[in-house]
């Protein structure tokens, strides 16, 4: 079959193209390319690089890995084995009772609330007097602390091991103690932001701002230990006066101030005379709780409303009632009340 075309000049193009013939060549064939499979070689090569080499990467990664884990387990034991744990950690928790009040005082636990006569403060309460306000608390029944007018006091440790356990804190102000230590392995001190006075079974006062404390001892005797890094001591003995300022530096004085504070300290014993010691013992294993149901159940006694003749009125359950006073918890805490101080109960 004769090919033609109908485009125009194409017949030159033809002749041309005759003549020239084709520039290149293709190669001759070669049977052996048949039987040769580049793709499967290059395949075969790389499913046998060697396993080490594969895995170095990912085994360095797994190593390094490993190593951050322990670590953060070394970490985290380490602090938790060193977390520093609180200087009195067993024992009993004990209650202090209010036994003496004037003017403005109260107590702040979750909120502020005023104090009475008969109030049962606990362990971590924070104590405040306004001006001409002071009370005394009755720590156990043979130890107790006046707190005088604009202080703030923190019953910071409150605990029975083996002989009271007792610490509070004095961040300013000015407070009166009568310490009986009825075992040697009973502590008791004062902290305050310049020193700590541990007692020896004394009589003694305390004053602390933030830039000086002082401490006067009536009786007996008492260390004091300066909070500064050099952490001094003295031994103060009666009738004797040190100050500590907020660098460490202790000042004796020997002052004569004995006769203007025996009165106070002679009231202060009146006040903690006013408490049974037996009562003083029962209150410290009152329960609490959350309302005023869980509250009956505890104690199996009905709610019961409570009118003081100061106008105060609790509503809680009555857990004991002898030796004219009555022991009462509720749901904002435990009290010690007169019964002369009661106007009725509504049952």
């Amino acid at each position: 079959m004769e090919n033609k075309t109908n485009t125009p000049g194409f017949e030159g193009y033809e002749k041309f193209l005759k003549e020239k013939g084709p520039t290149t060549q293709l190669p001759a064939f070669d049977p052996n390319w048949i039987g040769k499979q580049p793709r499967f070689i290059v395949e075969d090569k790389i499913m046998n690089v060697p396993t080490a080499v594969i895995l170095r990467f990912p085994k360095m990664m797994w190593l390094a890995a490993a190593a951050i884990l322990l670590f953060t387990i070394g970490v985290w034991i380490t602090f938790r084995t060193s977390k520093p744990e609180s200087e009195i950690v067993r024992g009993t928790t004990l209650r202090a009772a209010v036994v003496f009040v004037k003017g403005q005082v109260s107590v702040m636990r979750d909120e502020e609330m005023k104090l009475h006569r008969g109030d049962l403060l606990n362990e971590s309460d924070i104590i405040l007097t306004g001006a001409g306000g002071a009370l005394d608390i009755s720590l156990t029944d043979s130890s107790v602390v006046r707190v005088k007018e604009n202080s703030k006091l923190i019953l910071k440790q409150l605990r029975e091991d083996n002989g009271f356990q007792i610490k509070i804190n004095l961040a300013s102000g000015r407070v009166l103690n009568i310490i009986e230590k009825e075992k040697k392995t009973s502590n008791f001190y004062v902290e305050t932001p310049s020193a700590v006075a541990a007692v020896r079974g004394t009589s003694f006062e305390v004053n602390a701002s933030e830039n000086e404390s002082m401490v006067f001892v009536v009786e007996g005797a008492v260390e004091v230990i300066s909070l500064n890094s050099t952490k001094n001591i003295y031994i103060l003995e009666k009738s004797k006066l040190v100050t500590v300022n907020k660098d460490g530096e202790i000042e004796s004085i020997d002052i004569s101030k004995l006769n203007a504070t025996l009165p106070e300290y002679k009231e202060m014993r009146k006040n903690l005379g006013s408490l049974d010691s037996e009562l003083l013992l029962d209150v410290q294993n009152l329960k609490s709780a959350k309302t005023e149901e869980e509250l009956s159940k505890v104690y199996d006694l009905s709610i019961e409303r409570i009118i003081m003749k100061d106008g105060r009125e609790l509503r809680g359950v009555v857990v004991s009632q002898k030796k004219g006073k009555l022991v009462v918890q509720t749901l904002q805490g435990s009290y010690i009340l007169d019964e002369d101080a009661i106007d009725k109960i509504k049952y």
